[in-house]
């Protein structure tokens, strides 16, 4: 019955913010149409999620409440026998922790039905792939724990900035109990109007806004108990205060959001558990984290945060005018309520909603879902160079009584499997049955298959289908563009385009470009440093390679994946300055109605703020389906 009622809530929600949009801009007018379907399509997957799960809502809840300044519960899920186990202790690079980390693994393996252990040194957690007939979650927890005892650091607790990972159930959970307190509120908003209800005085409303207008109380409770239960805990509260205040847009505008929300998230699962197999084996698994020293300066602001900062000191000048023009404490209230920025962060929050929803439905993971919220805020993209190429069989020359086809087939398996495009070291390079070794005194390779060689080869990198395109797509972008150095990357570069010197560190590239300002995108398959520095990360997942774990996004090989993020980068900054302009519309007009309205219209004052809510969010929403949706070029003859 809830979930019916959520999803009628929703589509309400829609049908009344699509009417309220074509009072906006002409733009929002022939979005609608798209983002009505859309969102109900979202929303409709994202509560299905709430129907498959129950038996997990109680582990999920037990996690929420842990309101510590460290996080004190364990990270625990399990899902077709693989378990991710958080692991304390394991965090940091000094000898104790490499201790607890062999021997969780090894007290692990040592299991009857556990396949293999790996602990993961970026997400801080065992990786476990097990018999579901032979062993259970919690006899892997017991050993876990018994190693933990053994080292002494049962007691630590876990730092609450750790990523949240795509499997891991919770932020699907938050995301539907934030959409029923929404229903709840909604309905005890129309129970309080049927009957006649007092309605909750203005000071409980200021008591919530305050943590939306002054981020430094927000980022205060985010440090204290986490980004999750804060979200949480100020979306449930929210939907108290409008449902004893008797307001019905707000819940209907805010479940909409929460419903678009709840099918991201459940999108972004979906897409790991796909994706699951392919990505995470013993091979890749980070055994060492890279080395991440602090940001040398904060981010630069996006057109959300320039709003925000200039709302901060606005919203006590605009309440304290209206009580010196009214003498009215609930005006003056409504007046700072009307500086709280729902329009921007609704719209931000849909575009990034939809895209992440659209994109991990083509395959593109969402390790961090973060990463999609700061494609505005992005001012260069970096461009690792052996992403582009690929290394091919020039030539082939089989063995007497070998096929040429089998020696081509032999070394193509084996390059296709390396992350980079250069054979560096020693060598030899196998994959599976095949290897290639280097031959004293040839340049070229010797290629062998189950110990017999076939052949040799000349090897050599090219281009790969759709590298030019990239550039372009990058190079179109509000940001600029530098990529690293290569064979053939001249003649790829468009003309907005520099070259870096391929011999220096490119994470330290990217260091050097957010302490002159910007925010860096970096576009690699191999370089986890510069990954894991990046503002935002984009990975090219190589198969066993672990670099992947440092990224925000993660592409498969083809880069069809890595054009569609830049198109929805492209898109990300427009969205934004659009949902700037909704929100600055929406506080105006309510301003104006705290301080003037008589009679009736003094209960609607922050209807304004509702609806510009509502047409920025239906916007962001059209502008990132239309950007993750957009058909990938066809390869130029030279890619």
């Amino acid at each position: 019955m809830a979930l019916r009622t959520a999803e009628a809530t929703a589509a309400a929600g829609v049908r009344a913010a699509a009417g309220a949009a074509t009072l906006g801009k002409a733009t929002v007018a022939g979005a609608v149409g798209q983002a009505d379907t859309a969102l109900r399509s979202v929303a409709r997957r994202g509560l299905d999620a709430a129907a498959t799960a129950p038996r997990e809502i109680a582990e999920a809840e037990r996690s929420l409440i842990d309101f510590h300044e460290r996080r004190r519960r364990r990270r625990v899920w399990a899902e077709h026998g693989r378990a991710y186990i958080e692991v304390r202790g394991i965090g940091g690079h000094d000898e104790r922790a490499r201790k607890v980390a062999g021997d969780a693994t090894r007290s692990l393996r040592g299991l009857r039905g556990v396949r293999w252990a790996e602990v993961n040194a970026v997400t801080g957690q065992v990786l476990v792939a097990f018999d579901e007939d032979r062993v259970d979650v919690e006899t892997l927890l017991d050993a876990v724990r018994a190693v933990e005892g053994a080292h002494g650091t049962r007691d630590e607790d876990f730092a609450w900035d750790q990523v949240v990972l795509p499997g891991d159930r919770t932020p699907v959970i938050v995301a539907a109990t934030e959409l029923a307190a929404d229903c709840a509120a909604l309905a005890a908003a129309a129970v309080g109007t049927l009957l006649g209800l007092p309605a909750l005085p203005h000071r409980a409303r200021l008591a919530v806004a305050l943590f939306e207008v002054e981020h430094g109380l927000r980022r205060r409770l985010k440090r204290r108990i986490g980004p999750i239960e804060t979200d949480l805990v100020i979306s449930v509260a929210n939907a108290a205060v409008h449902g004893l205040s008797e307001g019905m847009l707000a819940p209907v505008v805010d479940g909409m959001y929460h419903a678009l929300l709840l099918g991201e998230r459940w999108e972004r699962r979906r897409v790991w558990g796909r994706r699951e197999g392919e990505l995470v084996g013993p091979a890749s698994v980070p055994h060492e984290p890279p080395l991440r020293s602090p940001r040398p300066r904060p981010r630069p602001p996006g057109p959300i945060e320039r709003w925000d900062e200039r709302l901060g000191p606005v919203a006590p000048a605009a309440a304290a005018g209206a009580l010196a023009l009214t003498r009215d404490p609930g005006r003056a209230i409504d007046a700072f309520l009307a500086a709280v920025p729902k329009a921007a962060t609704y719209g931000r929050g849909a575009f990034a909603a939809a895209a992440g929803w659209q994109l991990a439905r083509r395959g593109i993971v969402p390790l961090n879902a973060a990463g999609l919220r700061r494609l505005d805020r992005v001012s260069t993209i970096v461009v690792d160079s052996a992403a582009l190429r690929r290394l091919h069989v020039l030539d082939a020359e089989p063995d007497p009584g070998v096929d040429r086809d089998q020696v081509l087939r032999a070394a193509s398996h084996v390059l296709h499997g390396m992350p980079r495009p250069d054979l560096t070291g020693a060598g030899p390079w196998r994959q599976g049955d095949h290897r290639l070794e280097r031959v004293p005194g040839d340049h070229r390779l010797g290629v062998h298959e189950n110990g017999r060689r076939l052949g040799r080869v000349t090897v050599g990198p090219r281009p790969v289908p759709l590298a030019r395109e990239i550039l372009a797509a990058a190079g179109s972008t509000r940001a600029g563009l530098l990529v690293t150095d290569g064979p053939g990357v001249a003649e790829l570069l468009p003309p907005a385009g520099r070259i870096l010197n391929a011999g220096d560190d490119l994470a330290g590239h990217v260091r050097r470009l957010q302490e002159a300002g910007d925010g860096v995108l970096v576009i690699s398959a191999a370089d986890d440093a510069a990954l894991a520095a990046a503002d935002v990360g984009v990975a090219l997942a190589m198969p066993g390679s672990p670099v992947f774990w440092s990224a925000d996004l993660v592409c498969g090989r083809q880069l069809t994946d890595v054009w569609r993020v830049l198109r929805v980068a492209s898109a990300a900054h427009t969205a934004s300055r659009q949902a700037v302009y909704f929100s600055q519309a929406g506080t105006t007009l309510a301003t104006v109605l705290a301080v003037t309205a008589r009679g009736r219209l003094t209960a609607v004052a922050l209807t304004p703020v509702h609806i510009a809510g509502a047409a920025a969010m239906i916007l962001g929403a059209a502008t990132g389906l239309r950007a993750a949706r957009a058909a990938a070029p066809q390869p130029s003859a030279t890619g």
